[in-house]
């Protein structure tokens, strides 16, 4: 119960004494973000994503006949067949193919680098993400890669095939650095540091500073204190004397000397 008693007292010293720190804390924190922001700006390149839409069916007749009905087997034959789309999007041979009609301005290994590949939750439907320094050589590429997945995913597979939803268009605005999340992430990690720094900093701190301290580490009641006192400056000591009126004489002695002047 002692050890308990003397660890909370303890903690309760360190918190007492961060929040003496709190202004070093927020305007660590807030340099930190600053930071955050400067770099984000000036030495981060941004990036941009153009994306495009693909839509998966099973049977070769959906393609020939819109106006034949789908069965909920074709509908999951077409969601099991997502995956294995994607599988081939994401081979060689096709970043091959997507590089010859792009005139091999870009090598099949860059535009594997650059794309990614999902199915849209649980539909009949996938994306193609293309990210680039280069807003138009990301557009062209993910525009490329729409042109060649029918034609490549049939001849590969030779079974259902692909039509296009969306295909890319230029963005306007980088995909990355996220300027706001990058603040908040130097805000949180400036706080975090600064925090443990004067957290630690206090709890090793074995100095004595007031009575509580006393009482902590010596187990004894404090019965008084002596107060600080403020040194006074040869100045200030000879101006308070000059204000000090001298004492007057008492009225017999300038009675004497009075007479004795006549």
């Amino acid at each position: 119960m002692e050890e308990n008693r003397e660890i909370s007292i303890d903690l309760r010293k360190v918190f007492s004494m961060l929040k003496k720190k709190a202004v070093f804390i927020i305007v660590i924190s807030l340099i930190g973000a600053v930071l955050a922001g400067c770099i984000t700006n000036f030495f981060i390149e941004p990036k941009y994503t153009a994306n495009i839409k693909m839509h998966v069916y099973s049977s070769s007749d959906n393609r020939l006949a819109s106006s034949s009905s789908i069965t909920s087997s074709e509908i999951e034959a077409s969601k099991q067949l997502v995956n294995t789309y994607l599988v081939v999007v994401n081979s060689d041979t096709f970043a091959q193919k997507v590089a010859a009609q792009l005139d091999n301005k870009v090598t099949p290994e860059e535009i594997q680098a650059m794309m990614t590949s999902s199915q849209i939750e649980e539909t009949l439907a996938f994306q193609v993400n293309v990210t680039s320094t280069d807003k138009q050589l990301a557009t062209d590429v993910a525009n490329a890669i729409a042109n060649t997945c029918p034609d490549e995913i049939v001849r590969i597979l030779k079974v259902g095939g692909v039509e296009v939803i969306d295909y890319a268009s230029v963005p306007d605005s980088p995909s990355s650095p996220n300027l706001q999340k990058n603040i908040l992430i130097g805000l949180l990690f400036s706080f975090a540091v600064s925090f443990v720094f004067f957290f630690i900093k206090e709890l090793f701190d074995t100095s004595i500073t007031d009575e509580k301290d006393l009482e902590r580490e010596f187990d004894i009641p404090i019965l008084g204190t002596i107060p600080r006192l403020v040194p006074v400056t040869e100045k200030s000591s000879s101006e308070s004397r000059q204000n000090i009126e001298p004492p007057k004489p008492p009225a017999e002695s300038l009675k004497s000397k009075k007479e004795g002047t006549k």
